[in-house]
């Protein structure tokens, strides 16, 4: 008999408004072998104002369901049944807030008599409120034992915090995320059991630069935390990290399923695809392996996502993504078109992804006792694999995951299997799996259970858009190509399946970043209006103004004039502006003639990307050398004048008497 003893395991209270008794399971026989007993160790408490006197706790027992759907509704129950009483004690008084412990046994002959391997329904109840559980009987290998993988998904969260700018506040995300106390840290903090296999996001691997120097005391700091953290984070994975037993997923955890709906989707996401190939290779590990959000391995979806990837990718995917077939689908199948596929137990799956605290794991340990001895009564007599993943959208307690994980061992129909031996048992799967249509999967659960894409044409195209703003504005900051290092990470992220959960915080991250990457027109700005050039050649100032709040470099301007008769000698040297500052740039310029001309002006960077408004200067023309010229012409028509005018007046005066005489 293996009994595993937790505190404060599961709690029942009555449905009824005037309930005043809870009843919690602390410690439950896994499986009873041979012809020994069960014991079963509780706790009832008193939740009214009232004293309970003589309260009764009865081990009921019933006849098993006919499927595993019976067994997630007999384990949800907490009202009292009618069955076979097995065991029953009696507790003393208690008063208004107290509690009383109890332990019964009762031996499997009574539970059981014709069972040689299975599990036992049972009921804990008192009056008001109920237990149902599992208890498993153990007496005959009459069955070929279950393979069991463990899939342990280590994503980053949603947590938006994670891509902001650096900060305190980022730093303090990523010590959540990865941090010595993190649930990331304690899933990782030993090599991954033999039957377990690490399913992994390669971007946790991924470290940020340096700090530069340039930075405020304050975020360097900031930085610097950071990257100490992220960097004894990755250390202590690669060291852990066993690659025979590790699959990469695509970088960020991508959405592969919106990759097939547009080409600006499958830009961005194709790129992450590749990342997580390169990482497989360089760890050693099992790439090629793609987790769709919606669970969909139909041939369409396949063929898209073989297109994509020129591949042929395994897929990961539940269940509820076959059609029945009369008995569970095993970890390792075909589709009927040929699709390889790692087929995850839906019902194992979200069992494991509801493990919220460490003592969840007594009664989801019985759960797995029920479910599995099920399986094994569709076929006993074949080989097969069951394949346990929670869902990328749960965070199951570690400890409860380990001790969840650690009943394989309690269990004698229960063989730990290995990700080696479930990729082998898929090479040599017959396909005949029938895949289930989008519409099908949301009929065959009840419910539509995948949230909708957030990466969708508009916000694909964006990220592409963004991605180009960013290398135009890194080309031009001081601290381009270690902001470019922060920054396109983020980018990267925007693509993550995980944001399906979060999409208001997805838009206002996507917005934001926007805004971080894109050097606006209105960034860098020209200064226009009227100039006055009264000169043949000389220098006109021009004034560019940066808005942003970062050093701005290698820019380039470009001045243009409209009309030949004005020549302008292109500045040199690139240009350097401060945040919030104006910087005057002089040109050489050659005025031909008189007039007025407008000229352009543009800041490029230095590869002829503009970053400004176009600005026009009205240049009125006035060059010295022509006014010389018209002065000296008026001057000497001015004297031509003058003596024309005097030789006149002599040839006009009288001639006097004296002269005649």
């Amino acid at each position: 008999m293996v009994v595993l003893l937790l505190p404060a395991a599961a709690t029942a209270q009555s449905q009824e408004e005037d309930s005043t008794t809870a009843l919690t399971v602390t410690s439950i026989s896994t499986v009873v072998e041979g012809e020994g007993s069960a014991r079963v160790q509780g706790v009832v408490t008193n939740t009214g104002e009232d004293e309970i006197t003589e309260t009764n706790v009865d081990l009921v027992s019933r006849e098993a369901g006919s499927g595993r759907t019976d067994i997630a509704e007999w384990a949800e129950g907490t009202d009292p049944v009618t069955g076979t009483e097995q065991a029953s004690v009696t507790l003393e008084d208690i008063a208004p807030g107290d509690s009383a412990t109890f332990t019964m046994e009762v031996g499997v002959d009574a539970l059981a008599p014709d069972l040689t391997a299975g599990s036992v329904w049972v009921s804990l109840q008192t009056e008001e409120t109920a237990v149902h559980t599992f208890i498993g009987v153990h007496r005959a290998k009459e069955y070929v034992p279950l393979q069991v993988v463990w899939g342990t998904p280590l994503l980053l969260p949603s947590d938006r915090r994670l891509l902001d700018e650096p900060s305190a506040d980022r730093t303090e995300a990523w010590e959540e995320a990865v941090g010595p106390e993190s649930r990331l840290a304690r899933l990782t903090e030993a090599p991954p059991a033999a039957d377990e296999a690490w399913i992994l996001d390669p971007s946790l691997l991924a470290l940020p630069p340096d700090p530069p120097e340039t930075v405020p005391a304050s975020q360097g700091t900031a930085m610097t935390e950071e990257l100490d953290l992220r960097s004894t984070w990755a250390g202590t994975l690669r060291e852990n990290l066993s690659p025979e037993q590790t699959i990469v997923l695509p970088e960020a955890d991508a959405d592969v399923a919106t990759a097939t709906r547009s080409e600006d989707a499958a830009a961005t996401v194709t790129p992450r695809i590749e990342a997580g190939e390169d990482a497989a290779e360089q760890l050693e590990a099992h790439g090629g392996v793609l987790w769709p959000a919606d669970g969909l391995v139909t041939a369409r979806r396949a063929d898209a996502l073989t297109r994509l990837t020129e591949s042929t990718a395994t897929m990961l995917t539940d269940t509820s993504a076959l059609a029945p077939g009369g008995f569970t689908p095993t970890g390792a199948a075909r589709t009927e078109h040929g699709t390889r596929l790692l087929v995850s137990d839906e019902i194992l799956s979200d069992l494991a992804g509801g493990l919220s605290s460490p003592e969840d794991a007594v009664l989801a340990r019985q759960r797995l006792v029920a479910e599995t001895s099920a399986i094994l009564g569709e076929r006993p007599g074949t080989s097969r694999t069951v394949l346990v993943t929670p869902d990328r959208g749960t965070e199951p307690d570690p400890e409860a995951w380990a001790a969840l994980r650690g009943a394989t061992g309690e269990i004698p129909w229960l063989q730990p299997g290995s990700l080696d031996g479930l990729l082998e048992e898929v090479d040599g799967a017959s396909p005949e799996a029938t895949p289930r249509t989008a519409r099908q999967i949301a009929q065959a659960t009840g419910e539509e259970t995948t949230p909708p894409a957030v990466l969708t044409e508009d916000s694909a195209a964006t990220i592409l858009t963004d991605t180009a703003s960013m290398g135009v504005f890194a080309s031009v900051r001081d601290d381009g190509e270690v902001w470019q290092q922060w920054v396109e990470p983020a980018l990267a992220q925007l693509t993550s399946t995980r944001w399906r959960r979060e999409p208001e915080t997805y838009a206002t991250l996507q917005s934001d970043l926007t805004d971080e990457v894109t050097l606006g027109r209105d960034d860098v700005v020209v200064s226009s209006g009227e100039v006055n050039f009264f000169a043949d050649t000389g220098r006109l100032q021009i004034t560019i103004v940066n808005e942003t709040d970062v050093r701005l470099t290698n820019l380039t301007v470009e001045v243009d004039s409209s009309t030949p008769s004005f020549r302008i000698q292109q500045p040199t040297q690139p240009l350097t502006i401060g945040p919030d500052g104006r910087q005057k740039v002089t040109v050489q310029a050659t005025a031909l003639a008189a007039g007025r001309t407008p000229v352009h002006v543009v800041v490029s960077t230095p590869d002829g990307r503009e970053l400004s408004r176009t600005a026009t200067l009205e240049v009125l023309m006035r060059p010295t050398g022509e006014t010389v010229y018209w002065v000296i012409g008026g001057v000497a028509l001015a004297l031509l004048g003058a003596g024309t005018w005097r030789s006149v007046r002599r040839r006009r005066q009288p001639t006097t008497t004296e002269d005649t005489a």
